[in-house]
């Protein structure tokens, strides 16, 4: 009797722990919570930016600037003064400063006609600008604070004039003081203007003839290899003998792309484009050309629109190419499963796993974005999404 009992103890361990084992693994559920997200098809590059460039040439000269780099100008503005011979670069700078306030101090003075005699409100402006004043300079913000300060200054040579004093005011001075550094520079020989309205710039990188709107469907893959390669890290040779005037109404990017990642894009088809660089947000355009293929690559020219800030000033961006952007529910493409050639994830509802039918809108090698086939059995925010529950029965307990 004890030998039998000997044996059976063993026995009936072995026994509970083959049950054990087959327990927990016909019970263990790895499960998600199903959330909304996005996936995008994507594939980042670098590009050029061509423009419609009008470019005004010195002509044996020195350019200097009468207006601000990147502002808007319309046609017939004056735009630069042209000198001859050598320039002092200090006086140059000085110029250039003193151009900058005067534009800025103009700007400011626009808003000055709202006070007219309300010498109340015109103090409590000044009060607001000084505590701006004093802000921006504990917090070292030298920009603002210089900005500040010449809107302080105009606003008490308002209350000045307002008050009968005979003060000629800070845009007099500041056109004075041009007025000098000009006839130490010395005399102007010509004044440029603007021949269409657009954005100023003084940075002449050489590439405005090369590529041009109007040439710019002759791009190979090859072609824009060598644009590219021009590229120094900087989009102006600082060269002060031109200056040009930027159509920003419209403007076009030139890429070269992977053949496989343009499969279904055609002409006259919306992209979006994303300059990380300068924004996060996504900017829309058209495919406006694609050039034959070289080397499993394709030259695409895409028209844009939209005003991107700092954009036009440059010659050379990077960019991500989102040929779509596809929103839905996230989960692990382990959790895809197929029942009676549907497609479907199995989601536990009360213990019980239920199977939704689903549309792949897009997938990778782990995760895909989906949505519901239809409204009778819809995916719901939060669902518990069964990523590998062993041989599911749909109906039953799953503890």
């Amino acid at each position: 009797m004890k030998h039998k009992m000997n044996i059976l103890i063993p026995v009936f361990i072995l026994l509970v722990l083959v049950y054990a084992v087959r327990a927990f693994a016909g019970t263990r559920i790895q499960a998600e919570t199903l959330r909304r997200g996005s996936m995008e098809d994507m594939v980042s590059a670098k590009g050029v930016v061509i423009k419609y460039e009008t470019v005004t040439a010195a002509e044996g000269g020195t350019v200097e600037a009468l207006v601000q780099e990147g502002a808007r100008v319309g046609a017939g503005q004056e735009i630069a003064a042209v000198y001859t011979g050598s320039v002092d670069p200090q006086l140059r700078t000085r110029l250039d400063q003193v151009n900058n306030k005067i534009v800025q101090v103009e700007k400011n003075q626009s808003g000055l006609f709202s006070f007219s005699g309300d010498v109340t409100r015109l103090e409590q402006t000044i009060t607001e600008k000084t505590a701006e004043l004093i802000a921006y300079s504990r917090a070292k913000n030298l920009t603002a604070a210089s900005e500040t300060q010449l809107v302080l200054e105009a606003l008490c040579a308002k209350k000045a004039q307002i008050a009968g004093n005979a003060s000629t005011g800070v845009l007099e001075e500041l056109r004075a003081q041009k007025t000098q550094l000009e006839n130490q520079i010395g005399t102007a020989q010509r004044r440029l203007y603007a021949a269409s309205s657009g954005v100023f710039s003084a940075s002449v990188d050489g590439l405005e003839e090369v590529v041009t709107p109007y040439s710019m469907t002759e791009l190979t893959p090859s072609a824009l290899d060598g644009l590219l390669e021009r590229d120094k890290g900087q989009d102006s040779t600082g060269d002060r003998s031109a200056c040009k005037i930027i159509q920003n109404f419209r403007y076009f990017i030139a890429v070269n792309l992977p053949t496989d990642r343009l499969t279904g894009v055609q002409i006259d088809d919306s992209v979006n484009l994303r300059f990380y660089d300068l924004s996060g947000d996504l900017q829309p355009a058209s495919v406006m050309y694609i050039s034959p293929e070289e080397d499993g690559r394709k030259t695409v020219i895409l028209a844009m629109t939209r005003y991107v800030d700092s954009l036009l000033k440059r010659r050379f961006v990077n960019l991500d190419f989102v040929k779509h952007r596809y929103e839905g529910y996230r989960v692990s493409v382990r959790a895809l499963r197929t029942k009676d050639d549907v497609t479907g994830v199995y989601v536990r509802r009360d213990d019980v796993p239920k199977f939704i039918p689903i549309t792949v809108l897009y997938n990778t090698q782990d995760v895909a974005i989906i949505q519901s086939v239809n409204e009778e059995t819809p995916l719901r925010l939060y669902d518990e999404v069964i990523v590998n529950a062993g041989q599911i029965e749909e109906g039953k307990l799953l503890r």
